[in-house]
């Protein structure tokens, strides 16, 4: 357990001394989120806030994702971790961590660029922060998980596409579907939500089967 908790600690600081390191990706991330949130808001309007803040969060998630694999895969790094004697788990779970803190940032900003724009954007400040988590650990599990699968097993990206969809659309739905309870007001009307509860038992099985999909993706 020790061994593990170094690890991923190495891992996961390596990863955020890289990102941080140019300055480009800082800004990259300060003018993409802004700018997205603000196209978001002019085309699709500010009927539904909330729904507009995931929307516009799970969009930048999705192109910042894509840069950071790129990114990873230009500097060869990844290769040196996958060919290390330790658990490939714990490169999974450190890169799901790492994009968890990314999608986090990638949160606040939306949120203060909407903020801006829109007013009183959510009632209920805790509920709204919980489904936020929820939704970060989730997608950050999938897409760092899918990343790292499609640039190992070059030419048979539709077979990893089709191990990942079904853990996509479920995510995508029970996400959805809770954007509506931020609204309620009692804590125990909202985590004793069916939607809510799903979502977290959702996150746990992404968090359990993530790492199992892209172990088995190295060693087919």
């Amino acid at each position: 357990m020790k061994n593990f908790l170094k690890i991923f600690i190495l891992i996961l600081k390596k990863d955020i001394l890289v990102e941080t390191r140019e300055k480009l990706n800082l800004v990259y991330l300060f003018v993409l989120s802004p700018t997205l949130s603000l196209i978001a808001f002019v085309f699709i309007g500010s009927d539904s806030p909330t729904e507009l803040f995931f929307f516009t969060s799970l969009i930048v998630a999705l192109i910042a994702n894509q840069r950071i694999s790129r990114q990873e895969i230009s500097l060869g790094g990844d290769l040196i971790l996958i060919s290390a004697p330790c658990d490939l788990s714990i490169i999974c779970f450190s890169k799901i961590s790492f994009f968890i803190l990314v999608n986090i940032f990638i949160n606040l900003i939306v949120f203060a660029t909407l903020s801006l724009v829109l007013e009183d954007i959510f009632s209920n400040i805790t509920n709204f922060l919980t489904l936020c988590f929820l939704f970060s650990v989730g997608v950050s599990s999938i897409l760092s998980t899918f990343s790292l699968m499609l640039e190992r097993i070059k030419g048979e990206g539709h077979f990893m596409f089709m191990l990942i969809y079904p853990l996509i659309l479920p995510f995508l739905l029970l996400s959805y579907n809770s954007i509506p309870l931020i609204d309620l007001y009692g804590g125990e009307s909202f985590f004793s939500s069916f939607s809510l509860q799903a979502l977290v038992a959702f996150d746990i099985l992404l968090l359990t089967i993530c790492p199992i999909l892209f172990s088995y993706s190295i060693r087919r």
